[in-house]
């Protein structure tokens, strides 16, 4: 009987934890590092895993080092920025200048074309059904616009507009 009962207490052994958060005492007792909290068997691991108090904890853990990690990269950033300061003014490199003009023209663009009050060509599924154009200089006589009417007429079916044809022209046959 003796027998049988050491061999249970070195099986129950060996199924130790190996979960980051999982630690054994000296007394070989099971603890969750996060908690603090002493689990009874190695079975009811996963259960204390599940749990509301293991999760908000694990979750408030996380949320400390994000912040203690932001916390290192702004401190860098700023040891950086001393020493840039201390150096004096350094040297733009070709990526950041080319950075720049691209973005100025863009901005030179978007001042010369005014702010656009279409959607794009393609924006409505049903071209049928999309608002009428734009246009700054009409009247407004509260009539339908028969320039608009045409316009949205003549566009072009899409691929995909085509492709659903055909599609239903399939299921149909």
């Amino acid at each position: 009987m003796a027998d049988v009962r050491a061999l249970l207490k070195a099986k129950r052994q060996e199924a130790r934890i190996t979960h980051p958060l999982a630690s054994y005492n000296s007394t070989g007792q099971l603890r969750c590092s996060a908690c603090g909290t002493a689990i009874k068997h190695a079975s009811a691991w996963e259960g204390h895993l599940g749990s509301k108090i293991h999760r908000t904890t694990v979750a408030r853990l996380k949320e400390e080092e994000r912040i203690q990690q932001e916390q290192r990269l702004q401190e860098e950033q700023e040891r950086e920025e001393q020493k840039t300061a201390v150096m004096g003014k350094r040297k733009a490199d070709d990526e950041e200048v080319e950075m720049d003009v691209v973005e100025e023209a863009a901005t030179k663009r978007q001042r010369v074309a005014g702010p656009s009050k279409e959607f794009p060509v393609d924006f409505f599924s049903d071209p049928s059904r999309a608002p009428p154009a734009y246009e700054p200089d009409s009247d407004d006589d509260g009539g339908p616009d028969v320039t608009n009417v045409q316009q949205t007429q003549q566009v072009v079916p899409s691929v995909i507009d085509l492709e659903w044809e055909r599609f239903q022209k399939e299921v149909v046959d």
